[in-house]
Protein backbone atom coordinates (compact mmCIF):
# COMPACT_ATOMS: atom_id res chain seq x y z
CA UNK A 1 0.00 0.00 0.00
CA UNK A 2 1.14 3.69 -0.77
CA UNK A 3 2.14 6.20 1.83
CA UNK A 4 -0.91 7.91 0.63
CA UNK A 5 -3.30 5.30 0.38
CA UNK A 6 -2.44 4.32 3.95
CA UNK A 7 -2.93 7.94 5.11
CA UNK A 8 -6.50 7.82 3.50
CA UNK A 9 -6.90 4.58 5.34
CA UNK A 10 -5.85 6.07 8.70
CA UNK A 11 -8.19 9.49 8.16
CA UNK A 12 -11.80 6.90 7.34
CA UNK A 13 -10.84 5.00 10.59
CA UNK A 14 -9.76 7.83 12.90
CA UNK A 15 -13.47 9.11 10.94
CA UNK A 16 -15.23 6.42 12.04
CA UNK A 17 -14.01 5.47 16.12
CA UNK A 18 -15.24 9.35 16.10
CA UNK A 19 -18.42 8.98 15.38
CA UNK A 20 -19.11 5.92 17.29
CA UNK A 21 -17.65 8.18 20.39
CA UNK A 22 -19.82 10.97 19.54
CA UNK A 23 -22.80 8.54 19.68
CA UNK A 24 -21.63 7.05 23.18
CA UNK A 25 -21.22 10.31 24.81
CA UNK A 26 -23.51 10.53 27.68
CA UNK A 27 -25.67 13.17 28.60
CA UNK A 28 -25.16 14.77 31.96
CA UNK A 29 -28.09 14.57 34.64
CA UNK A 30 -28.22 15.56 38.31
CA UNK A 31 -28.87 13.31 41.30
CA UNK A 32 -29.15 12.81 44.97
CA UNK A 33 -28.88 10.29 47.68
CA UNK A 34 -30.98 12.06 50.50
CA UNK A 35 -30.41 9.95 53.07
CA UNK A 36 -26.69 10.99 52.48
CA UNK A 37 -27.09 14.51 51.42
CA UNK A 38 -25.11 13.09 48.46
CA UNK A 39 -25.53 15.04 44.92
CA UNK A 40 -23.02 14.52 42.30
CA UNK A 41 -23.25 15.02 38.70
CA UNK A 42 -23.58 11.66 36.73
CA UNK A 43 -23.76 10.49 32.98
CA UNK A 44 -27.03 8.63 31.20
CA UNK A 45 -25.83 6.30 28.78
CA UNK A 46 -27.75 5.97 25.63
CA UNK A 47 -27.52 2.32 24.06
CA UNK A 48 -25.89 1.76 21.28
CA UNK A 49 -26.27 -0.38 18.20
CA UNK A 50 -22.50 -1.07 18.69
CA UNK A 51 -22.80 -2.19 22.14
CA UNK A 52 -23.09 -6.12 24.00
CA UNK A 53 -24.68 -6.95 26.49
CA UNK A 54 -20.99 -7.90 28.54
CA UNK A 55 -20.11 -4.40 28.02
CA UNK A 56 -23.22 -3.06 28.67
CA UNK A 57 -22.87 -4.77 32.51
CA UNK A 58 -19.07 -3.74 32.81
CA UNK A 59 -19.92 -0.94 34.62
CA UNK A 60 -22.41 0.17 37.06
CA UNK A 61 -23.95 3.43 35.54
CA UNK A 62 -27.09 3.66 37.94
CA UNK A 63 -28.02 2.10 41.73
CA UNK A 64 -31.11 1.71 43.39
CA UNK A 65 -30.95 1.17 47.32
CA UNK A 66 -34.08 -0.52 48.93
CA UNK A 67 -35.34 -1.60 52.14
CA UNK A 68 -35.19 -0.73 55.62
CA UNK A 69 -33.36 1.78 58.49
CA UNK A 70 -29.59 -0.12 57.82
CA UNK A 71 -29.51 1.48 53.79
CA UNK A 72 -31.77 4.15 55.25
CA UNK A 73 -28.77 5.36 57.39
CA UNK A 74 -30.54 5.68 60.69
CA UNK A 75 -28.34 6.55 63.67
CA UNK A 76 -25.64 7.73 61.87
CA UNK A 77 -24.66 11.16 60.61
CA UNK A 78 -22.40 9.43 57.72
CA UNK A 79 -22.23 8.16 54.52
CA UNK A 80 -24.60 5.21 53.81
CA UNK A 81 -23.71 1.87 52.47
CA UNK A 82 -25.36 3.01 49.26
CA UNK A 83 -23.37 6.15 48.89
CA UNK A 84 -20.32 4.66 49.66
CA UNK A 85 -20.81 1.81 46.93
CA UNK A 86 -21.74 4.79 45.03
CA UNK A 87 -18.51 6.78 45.48
CA UNK A 88 -16.29 3.92 45.04
CA UNK A 89 -17.72 2.46 41.80
CA UNK A 90 -17.36 6.04 40.11
CA UNK A 91 -13.94 6.62 41.25
CA UNK A 92 -12.97 3.37 39.56
CA UNK A 93 -14.83 3.29 36.99
CA UNK A 94 -13.82 6.94 35.77
CA UNK A 95 -17.77 7.31 35.52
CA UNK A 96 -20.43 8.62 36.95
CA UNK A 97 -22.88 6.82 38.54
CA UNK A 98 -26.52 7.63 39.43
CA UNK A 99 -27.98 6.55 42.99
CA UNK A 100 -31.70 6.54 44.30
CA UNK A 101 -31.55 5.31 47.87
CA UNK A 102 -34.88 4.39 48.40
CA UNK A 103 -34.52 2.67 51.68
CA UNK A 104 -37.27 4.00 55.19
CA UNK A 105 -36.46 3.30 58.60
CA UNK A 106 -39.17 0.31 60.18
CA UNK A 107 -40.26 -0.72 56.56
CA UNK A 108 -41.14 -4.70 56.90
CA UNK A 109 -40.34 -7.47 53.82
CA UNK A 110 -44.49 -6.46 52.83
CA UNK A 111 -43.80 -2.82 53.07
CA UNK A 112 -41.47 -2.98 50.68
CA UNK A 113 -43.08 -5.39 48.40
CA UNK A 114 -46.00 -2.37 48.14
CA UNK A 115 -43.13 -0.29 47.85
CA UNK A 116 -41.98 -1.16 44.74
CA UNK A 117 -45.43 -1.15 43.00
CA UNK A 118 -45.33 2.82 43.21
CA UNK A 119 -44.53 4.78 40.22
CA UNK A 120 -41.11 6.49 41.05
CA UNK A 121 -39.56 3.20 42.44
CA UNK A 122 -40.73 1.32 39.83
CA UNK A 123 -39.27 3.82 37.41
CA UNK A 124 -35.88 4.14 39.39
CA UNK A 125 -35.56 -0.20 39.47
CA UNK A 126 -36.44 0.24 35.60
CA UNK A 127 -33.24 2.04 35.38
CA UNK A 128 -30.69 0.91 37.43
CA UNK A 129 -28.12 -2.08 36.57
CA UNK A 130 -27.67 -2.39 40.24
CA UNK A 131 -30.27 -3.04 42.85
CA UNK A 132 -29.26 -3.28 46.83
CA UNK A 133 -31.66 -4.93 49.17
CA UNK A 134 -31.81 -5.19 52.62
CA UNK A 135 -34.83 -6.26 54.37
CA UNK A 136 -36.80 -8.49 57.29
CA UNK A 137 -35.65 -7.13 60.44
CA UNK A 138 -38.74 -5.53 60.95
CA UNK A 139 -40.53 -8.59 60.33
CA UNK A 140 -39.98 -9.97 63.92
CA UNK A 141 -41.19 -8.66 67.45
CA UNK A 142 -37.82 -7.99 70.16
CA UNK A 143 -40.43 -8.25 72.71
CA UNK A 144 -40.62 -11.96 72.93
CA UNK A 145 -37.21 -12.82 72.32
CA UNK A 146 -36.42 -13.99 75.51
CA UNK A 147 -39.49 -16.72 75.66
CA UNK A 148 -38.56 -20.22 75.79
CA UNK A 149 -39.96 -21.14 72.56
CA UNK A 150 -38.12 -18.52 70.67
CA UNK A 151 -35.01 -20.22 72.06
CA UNK A 152 -32.87 -22.50 69.33
CA UNK A 153 -33.60 -25.38 71.66
CA UNK A 154 -37.17 -24.92 70.60
CA UNK A 155 -36.28 -24.43 66.96
CA UNK A 156 -37.23 -20.84 67.03
CA UNK A 157 -41.13 -22.32 67.59
CA UNK A 158 -42.18 -18.56 68.12
CA UNK A 159 -40.73 -17.20 64.70
CA UNK A 160 -41.76 -20.33 62.35
CA UNK A 161 -44.59 -18.49 60.69
CA UNK A 162 -42.58 -15.36 60.19
CA UNK A 163 -39.90 -16.71 58.72
CA UNK A 164 -42.07 -18.35 56.65
CA UNK A 165 -44.01 -15.08 55.05
CA UNK A 166 -40.68 -13.60 54.91
CA UNK A 167 -39.30 -15.97 52.39
CA UNK A 168 -42.83 -15.70 50.42
CA UNK A 169 -42.43 -11.93 50.58
CA UNK A 170 -38.98 -11.61 49.78
CA UNK A 171 -39.17 -14.32 46.62
CA UNK A 172 -42.50 -12.27 45.60
CA UNK A 173 -39.99 -9.21 45.64
CA UNK A 174 -37.36 -10.18 44.16
CA UNK A 175 -39.37 -11.58 41.07
CA UNK A 176 -41.27 -8.11 40.72
CA UNK A 177 -37.71 -5.99 40.84
CA UNK A 178 -36.19 -8.58 38.20
CA UNK A 179 -39.04 -8.00 36.12
CA UNK A 180 -38.87 -4.29 36.59
CA UNK A 181 -35.33 -4.49 35.30
CA UNK A 182 -34.67 -3.42 31.71
CA UNK A 183 -30.89 -2.81 31.79
CA UNK A 184 -28.70 -5.49 29.91
CA UNK A 185 -26.61 -7.21 32.78
CA UNK A 186 -28.96 -5.51 35.64
CA UNK A 187 -27.78 -7.03 38.97
CA UNK A 188 -29.47 -7.70 42.49
CA UNK A 189 -28.13 -8.16 45.48
CA UNK A 190 -29.59 -8.87 48.87
CA UNK A 191 -27.37 -8.57 52.45
CA UNK A 192 -28.03 -10.35 55.19
CA UNK A 193 -27.78 -9.17 58.63
CA UNK A 194 -25.02 -9.37 61.98
CA UNK A 195 -28.45 -9.40 64.07
CA UNK A 196 -31.92 -8.63 63.33
CA UNK A 197 -31.86 -7.03 66.67
CA UNK A 198 -29.22 -5.15 69.51
CA UNK A 199 -26.14 -6.58 69.47
CA UNK A 200 -22.79 -6.00 70.84
CA UNK A 201 -22.73 -4.59 74.42
CA UNK A 202 -25.89 -3.49 73.83
CA UNK A 203 -27.37 -6.95 73.42
CA UNK A 204 -25.11 -8.91 76.26
CA UNK A 205 -26.93 -6.04 78.95
CA UNK A 206 -29.71 -7.82 78.14
CA UNK A 207 -28.97 -11.58 79.16
CA UNK A 208 -27.82 -14.63 78.15
CA UNK A 209 -31.26 -15.32 76.70
CA UNK A 210 -31.49 -12.26 74.55
CA UNK A 211 -28.09 -12.85 73.17
CA UNK A 212 -28.61 -16.75 72.21
CA UNK A 213 -31.94 -16.54 70.95
CA UNK A 214 -31.39 -13.51 68.96
CA UNK A 215 -27.95 -15.03 67.60
CA UNK A 216 -29.91 -18.06 66.31
CA UNK A 217 -32.85 -16.25 64.69
CA UNK A 218 -30.83 -13.82 62.93
CA UNK A 219 -29.01 -17.26 61.21
CA UNK A 220 -32.40 -18.25 60.66
CA UNK A 221 -33.08 -15.34 58.70
CA UNK A 222 -30.24 -14.91 56.76
CA UNK A 223 -30.53 -18.38 55.60
CA UNK A 224 -33.95 -17.37 54.05
CA UNK A 225 -32.79 -14.39 52.34
CA UNK A 226 -29.60 -16.58 50.93
CA UNK A 227 -32.53 -19.13 50.00
CA UNK A 228 -34.27 -16.10 48.12
CA UNK A 229 -31.73 -14.65 46.82
CA UNK A 230 -30.40 -18.01 44.76
CA UNK A 231 -33.62 -19.00 43.45
CA UNK A 232 -34.24 -15.52 41.98
CA UNK A 233 -30.87 -15.20 40.79
CA UNK A 234 -29.85 -12.40 43.24
CA UNK A 235 -26.16 -12.56 45.07
CA UNK A 236 -26.28 -12.54 48.62
CA UNK A 237 -24.14 -11.08 50.53
CA UNK A 238 -23.39 -11.83 54.13
CA UNK A 239 -22.67 -9.22 56.60
CA UNK A 240 -22.86 -11.40 59.69
CA UNK A 241 -19.27 -12.77 58.91
CA UNK A 242 -17.73 -8.91 58.55
CA UNK A 243 -19.00 -7.89 61.72
CA UNK A 244 -18.93 -10.82 63.62
CA UNK A 245 -16.37 -13.52 62.37
CA UNK A 246 -17.90 -17.33 63.42
CA UNK A 247 -20.03 -15.50 66.12
CA UNK A 248 -17.54 -14.70 68.69
CA UNK A 249 -15.68 -11.34 67.88
CA UNK A 250 -17.54 -8.28 69.26
CA UNK A 251 -19.08 -5.83 66.68
CA UNK A 252 -19.63 -2.73 69.06
CA UNK A 253 -16.79 -0.81 67.47
CA UNK A 254 -19.35 -1.30 64.10
CA UNK A 255 -22.58 -0.07 65.74
CA UNK A 256 -24.23 3.31 66.56
CA UNK A 257 -24.64 4.04 70.00
CA UNK A 258 -28.19 2.80 70.11
CA UNK A 259 -27.04 -0.85 69.55
CA UNK A 260 -28.70 -1.74 66.49
CA UNK A 261 -27.59 0.05 63.40
CA UNK A 262 -24.56 0.53 61.94
CA UNK A 263 -22.15 3.75 62.81
CA UNK A 264 -19.62 5.15 59.84
CA UNK A 265 -17.13 1.85 60.47
CA UNK A 266 -20.01 -0.44 59.94
CA UNK A 267 -21.50 1.51 56.98
CA UNK A 268 -18.12 0.82 55.68
CA UNK A 269 -17.85 -2.28 56.53
CA UNK A 270 -20.64 -3.30 54.54
CA UNK A 271 -20.04 -1.29 51.42
CA UNK A 272 -16.61 -3.26 51.26
CA UNK A 273 -18.53 -6.84 51.27
CA UNK A 274 -20.96 -5.99 48.85
CA UNK A 275 -18.38 -4.19 46.28
CA UNK A 276 -16.09 -7.44 46.85
CA UNK A 277 -19.05 -9.48 45.97
CA UNK A 278 -19.73 -7.34 42.72
CA UNK A 279 -16.09 -8.17 41.57
CA UNK A 280 -16.54 -11.65 42.07
CA UNK A 281 -19.53 -12.00 39.54
CA UNK A 282 -18.21 -9.79 36.48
Amino acid sequence: MTRRLKGVALVAILAVAWSVALEAVPVARVTRDARAGDTVAVATPHASPHATPHAASAAVTSIVGLGDSVPAGSACDCDTFVSLIRKTLAARQGTGVAVDNLATGGLTSQGLLDQVDAGSATDAIAHADLVIITIGANDFDSASIEDDDCAPRAGLACYKSDLARLRVNVDGLLGKVRAMQTRPGSRIVVTGYWNVFLDGDSARAKGAAYVSNSDALTRAVNRTLAGAAAAKGARYVDLYGPFKGDGSRDDTPLLAADGDHPDAAGHRVIADSILSALTATR
